[in-house]
């Protein structure tokens, strides 16, 4: 089965029906003949995004203070390993 792509403009003109008209998700979706679950995420990614949503091959944009906290998080978690596994190390070294 191959999988139907939709551009950017239908997307928008689908998103635009639901908040600009305040017509129903699933009044929407039938009459375009999408699932009611695919136009909700079209709405949402809208909404978070805004204009620049809908850029990829379906992937919605990364959210990049999001992206940023959790490197920031990682990061930190690896610097107190290696700083775990220095102290380990040293401690290995000592004369019994």
């Amino acid at each position: 089965m191959v999988r139907k792509k939709y551009d950017k403009a239908f997307k928008m003109a689908a998103v635009m029906q639901v908040m600009d008209e305040g017509k129903k998700v699933s009044h929407v979706a039938k009459a375009l003949g999408i699932l009611p679950t695919m136009l909700s995420r079209w709405v949402y990614e809208y909404q978070t995004h805004g204009d620049e949503a809908f850029t990829g091959n379906g992937k919605p944009i990364a959210n990049k203070e999001l992206e940023i906290k959790r490197l920031q998080k990682r990061l930190e978690e690896l610097e107190m390993e290696n700083e775990i596994l220095k102290k380990f190390q040293a401690f290995l070294k000592e004369p019994e």
